[in-house]
C-alpha cells in the first residue's frame, strides 16, 4: 500500500480558469503543499515554493514511461505532509486520468471560470505569447495582443469544456464520491477560501490565502478582442451576451457553492 499524506487532493480545471491562482493560494497555507500541473506535456510543474529550492520529482521521460508509478512516488515523497495535491487540466494523461477519478481517497475540487468568453480569450492570448504562468510583474509581456474570436471555434471550445466537467461529475456521482465546486470569480473571498480549507480538513489561519500569480490581462474584453463590436452584435440575445460585458459577475450570477455526495 502506498504511503500518502494525511489529506490528498486534486484540482480539476480547464486552461485559463484560475487554477494557477488557486494553487498558489492553497500553497500559502502552512499545512498545504499544492503542486501545479505534474502531468503537463511540457514539464513537471511542482509547487512554486519547491521550484525556488530546486526540488524535482524525476524526469519527464520517467514520468511518461510509467505515469502511475510516478504518481505513487510523488505521494510517498510527501507522505509526511498534512495536505498535498496538484492540478490536472483537461485529459493531460489518459492513463492517469481515470485512475485519479476512481481514487475515492483523493478529494476533488472542480474549478470553473463562469465567464466562458474570458476563458477562451485568455487562452488565445496565452497561446500566442506562450505565456501560461506569470509570478513576477517583470516577467509579464507588457504589450497584450488583441485577438480575433471565431465564434465557431469558441462554441467548440465551450462545448468541449462543458463535456469535460460533465464527464467528471457523472463519474464521481456514479461512484458516490464527494467533491467541492469552486469558481474563479470568488477565489479571493474569505468565505470561499475558508470553505475550501474546511473541505481539505485544514483550519483557516485568520489571514486570507495569498495568490502569487499575476493577473495577465485587462478585465475589459474591449481591450483584448479585435472584433469586439462584431462579436457584440453576434452574441446579442444569446447566453453569452452578459459575459461579453461582465467584469465581475454579480453575486446572484455565481455558481452555487456546494459539496456533492
Amino acid at each position: 500500500m502506498v504511503s500518502a499524506p494525511a489529506v490528498r487532493f486534486l484540482i480539476l480545471a480547464v486552461p485559463r480558469s484560475g487554477s494557477n491562482m488557486l494553487c498558489t493560494q492553497l500553497g500559502s497555507h502552512p499545512s498545504i503543499l499544492c503542486h501545479h500541473e505534474l502531468f503537463n506535456p511540457k514539464g513537471i510543474r511542482v509547487a512554486l515554493e519547491l521550484r525556488d529550492r530546486g526540488v524535482e520529482l524525476g524526469t519527464m521521460a520517467e514520468r511518461d514511461a510509467e505515469p502511475l508509478a510516478f504518481l505513487e512516488r510523488m505521494w510517498r515523497r510527501f507522505s509526511g505532509s498534512p495536505c498535498v495535491g496538484f492540478k490536472f487540466t483537461h485529459r493531460q494523461n489518459e492513463e492517469v486520468y481515470p485512475h485519479l477519478l476512481a481514487d475515492r481517497g483523493l478529494r476533488k475540487i472542480l474549478l470553473r471560470r463562469r465567464n466562458r468568453l474570458k476563458t477562451y480569450v485568455s487562452s488565445l492570448i496565452s497561446e500566442r505569447l506562450g505565456e501560461w504562468e506569470v509570478y513576477q510583474r517583470a516577467d509579464l509581456t507588457a504589450e497584450r495582443p488583441r485577438v480575433t474570436v471565431d465564434l465557431d471555434r469558441f462554441y467548440e471550445r465551450t462545448e468541449f469544456d462543458r463535456a469535460y466537467y460533465a464527464e467528471i461529475e457523472s463519474t464521481l456521482e456514479a461512484s458516490g464520491q464527494t467533491w467541492a465546486d469552486a469558481t474563479y470569480e470568488t477565489l479571493e473571498e474569505r468565505e470561499e477560501q475558508n470553505r475550501l480549507l474546511r473541505f481539505l480538513e485544514q483550519e483557516p489561519t485568520g489571514r486570507p490565502l495569498r495568490a502569487r500569480s499575476i493577473k495577465q490581462n485587462s478585465r475589459d474584453l474591449r481591450d483584448l478582442v479585435a472584433n469586439f463590436e462584431a462579436l457584440s452584435r453576434e452574441l446579442a440575445g444569446t447566453e453569452f451576451e452578459e459575459e461579453l460585458g461582465a467584469g465581475q459577475l454579480r453575486v446572484a450570477d455565481r455558481a452555487p457553492r456546494r459539496e456533492r455526495t
